[in-house]
């Protein structure tokens, strides 16, 4: 299952300019490291993705990606995160082939979206996926930038 949103966020370019006015950090979760994370609160993005689909948001974040940062994970899934995975890309320039992979269980490529400014991708967490660009792209404020929420439906989450 995939679910694509187009215009998600009423003003995306304030939008972006008050996620690129605030800092990133880089988080340790077990062994893996991962670079350029801004933790977020309730906000139009987590409050978009809750209202449709339920649950509680479990992590809300936004991820700066330059070319050649080294990643702690290519294809993965989020199964650990929460039940559902939603990505919003917030580059208004991007490569071309730039976009989201979900793949099937044999690790071959079932579905890929589009990257497009102001768009979102929805699917469950246990579904491997991957960026579509293996080396992200751009640099300081034109570096790839994706805003993350995962949805937990469970009671108690």
């Amino acid at each position: 299952m995939m679910v694509i949103y187009d215009e998600v966020l009423s003003d995306p370019d304030s939008y972006v300019r008050e996620v690129l006015g605030g800092d990133f950090i880089d988080v340790q979760a077990g062994d893996q490291l991962f670079k350029g994370i801004q933790p977020r609160e309730v906000d139009e993005f987590s409050e978009f993705i809750r209202k449709r689909f339920g649950g509680v948001v479990a992590y809300n974040f936004v991820r700066r990606s330059p070319s050649g940062q080294e990643e702690p994970n290519f294809i993965h899934s989020d199964e650990m995160m929460g039940d559902i995975t939603a990505v919003l890309y917030l580059n208004r320039q991007h490569p071309e082939d730039e976009g989201t992979i979900l793949y099937d269980d044999d690790g071959v490529q079932a579905m890929k979206a589009e990257m497009k400014y102001n768009r979102c991708v929805v699917f469950d967490s246990r579904i491997k996926h991957s960026r579509a660009v293996f080396d992200n792209f751009g640099d300081g404020d034109d570096a790839r930038l994706v805003q993350v929420v995962f949805i937990s439906k469970h009671a108690g989450a």
